[in-house]
């Protein structure tokens, strides 16, 4: 086999950047993209570090007195439920009842970074408090939060305790955000039969399966890891359980996305199981959503999910969804258009034709007779 030179190449290699869908610092032109940006010798080595590792630590990023206020103000938010969202092992969105939560959430120097990161502008929108180790297994964020367009979703967890091998720290595989989405249909699970530890041992397979090797964050209390919404993170065991392990995770989306969550979507067949009432926790009001700047419509599906559709006519954005009415009519005409190009309705024509035909022959003579009986 003869030897081709890049110069008979069809299309010639390019060192230029390729504008894509997703943050620029997961782009694969990343390197190309860099120089653009303009940054400082500090920036640069967060982005670097974040393209290539999926996450970064800052470093004294809050006060101590802060994450004081926090242990305080959330300790009677803690409940005796085995679990949910407020349970004796953790607290689903505090900042409604603690302003030092919201605070932290809201902490500038982290929204900066994110800012430089993703190129939008970010903002919280859930915050997750814990008195010890979740000891969770290993998963991504992206199943339970996602975006379109993707991965315009990280999560920061600070410490707000000084973190050891006996607290049960945070665990997390460097790298795996470069990893493709995968959803509970990519493993033949379905919205219907999630068996969510199976999802798990998944995780725990395809680590594995490429060689990803898992640290521990072992920290100081004020600093704060930022990571990619597809990098594989978890709880270890915790092995001094008189040890509390005091912290906070807030997620954060980007503007001019829509959001949703893959666990209970069909991302296969374009059912998305919307978050249509996102609130920015800076400010408490409900965050608009569209595809990079342009409205869309949320079309209801039997199935209790949603269709995007992006058509410009009557487009209105997901927090006006499309009348009832006009998403069943456009439902129904696109099941229409389905079926007539199926091979069996284009079979059903042919068998049906010559029955069509004789009937339209018969037919006159029929109504004649039918018009002359008493």
């Amino acid at each position: 086999m003869e030897s081709t030179s890049v110069a008979g190449l069809p299309i010639e290699p390019s060192r230029v950047a390729v504008p894509m869908n997703l943050p620029w610092v997961e782009s694969p032109f990343f390197e190309a993209i860099l120089p653009t940006k303009r940054l400082s010798r500090e920036q640069e080595r967060l982005a670097r570090q974040y393209h290539q590792e999926g996450y970064v630590v800052l470093e004294n990023a809050f006060s101590t007195e802060l994450a004081a206020r926090i242990v305080a103000e959330t300790a009677p938010l803690f409940t005796d439920a085995p679990d949910g969202p407020r349970s004796r092992y953790r607290v689903q969105d505090g900042w409604r009842d603690s302003e030092a939560v919201q605070e932290l959430a809201s902490n500038p120097r982290v929204l900066n970074l994110l800012q430089l990161l993703y190129g939008r502008a970010p903002f919280p929108f859930q915050t997750l408090n814990f008195r010890r180790g979740s000891q969770q297994a290993g998963h991504s964020d992206q199943i339970h939060f996602s975006s379109i367009p993707a991965r315009y979703m990280c999560g920061a967890w600070a410490a707000l305790e000084d973190v050891d091998d006996a607290n049960g720290p945070l665990f997390y595989f460097p790298r795996s955000h470069r990893l493709p989405e995968y959803d509970l249909y990519d493993i033949g699970l379905s919205v219907e039969n999630p068996a969510y530890p199976e999802y798990e041992k998944f995780v725990a397979a395809l680590m594995a399966a490429h060689g990803f090797e898992a640290r521990r964050l072992h920290v100081r209390r004020g600093n704060v890891l930022i990571w990619s919404s597809n990098i594989v993170h978890g709880g270890t065991r915790i092995a001094d359980p008189a040890r509390t392990r005091q912290s906070q995770v807030t997620h954060y989306y980007f503007a001019d996305c829509i959001y949703y969550t893959p666990v209970c979507s069909n991302r296969t067949m374009g059912e998305y199981a919307l978050r249509e009432d996102i609130i920015d926790i800076r400010t408490g009001e409900r965050v608009r959503q569209s595809y990079n700047g342009r409205p869309f419509r949320a079309l209801p599906l039997g199935s209790g999910r949603k269709f995007i559709d992006l058509g410009t006519a009557g487009a209105v954005g997901a927090d006006a969804p499309a009348a009832p009415g006009d998403a069943k009519t456009e439902m129904l005409q696109r099941e229409i258009d389905r079926l007539r190009a199926s091979v069996t309705y284009r079979v059903g024509q042919v068998i049906t034709a010559p029955l069509k035909l004789a009937r339209s022959r018969v037919e006159p003579y029929y109504r004649r007779l039918k018009s002359m009986l008493p």
